[in-house]
């Protein structure tokens, strides 16, 4: 029997905008009570704390006001895009603590909070799984977020929390604008052409992946690709 998403606690990181605010979405419309940690409050009716992830201290505090949480989804990341050569030591210390080091924390201080039987969705890449030309960084903490998902897998699984991660590919979001400024829809049309299904994804797909490691209590310490089928070899 599938895990009841209904009337459960679900703290989602950075969940203004894009992937975040359609996993938010989603749980919402299955009657979940939302909690959000990020930098900027969302349009929908959930429960927010400020938190910028990359802040220890910030996110310590922010778990102190939250009861108990059964579904924890680490959903906050940011993306630089530069060559290794050029990338900035500010701008890869930036991807570290956000991308790797806001997932360990909200997973080491939400871990007490948990509850049996709960469940941690993080939040990776088709970056964490094959690499990219001025992405080495960005592609480096996604990696190290799938190998911290099957370590938590392991070590939570007495609990029987089940610790699982989502890779999305190319999916239409603002951040492509983030990074290419006007020139970003034109990079997400670009991407068409290397993706078997000849579209980008979107949020709501990924949103969709999230009930689903929610719901099946059988499936613990594995990565899905939402990509169209771009991480295929």
């Amino acid at each position: 029997m599938g895990s009841e998403i209904k009337n459960k606690a679900v703290v989602i990181t950075g969940a203004s905008s894009g992937i975040g605010r359609s996993i938010a979405e989603a749980f919402l419309e299955k009657g979940a009570k939302v909690i959000v940690f990020g930098m900027n409050q969302p349009k929908t009716d959930v429960e927010f704390h400020k938190v910028d992830v990359s802040k220890e201290d910030e996110i310590k505090f922010a778990l102190s006001k939250v009861k108990n949480i059964d579904f924890l989804i680490n959903n906050a990341g940011i993306a630089k895009i530069e060559s290794v050569e050029k990338m900035s030591t500010k701008d890869m210390n930036e991807m570290i603590d956000i991308n790797f080091k806001g997932i360990f924390w909200m997973s080491k201080y939400s871990i007490p909070k948990i509850k049996d039987g709960g469940c941690i969705i993080n939040i990776s890449s088709l970056a964490g799984l094959k690499s990219f030309e001025k992405y080495g960084i960005y592609c480096a903490t996604k990696s190290a977020v799938i190998s911290l998902t099957k370590t938590l897998a392991l070590e939570l699984a007495q609990r029987k929390i089940r610790v699982n991660c989502i890779a999305p590919g190319v999916v239409d979001t603002g951040i492509w604008e983030k990074m290419y400024g006007r020139n970003g829809r034109k990079e997400l049309k670009d991407c068409e052409d290397s993706i078997p299904l000849k579209r980008v994804g979107k949020p709501n797909e990924i949103a969709h992946a999230a009930l689903f490691f929610c719901e099946n209590e059988f499936v613990n310490g594995q990565t899905i690709s939402v990509d169209g089928g771009e991480s295929i070899d």
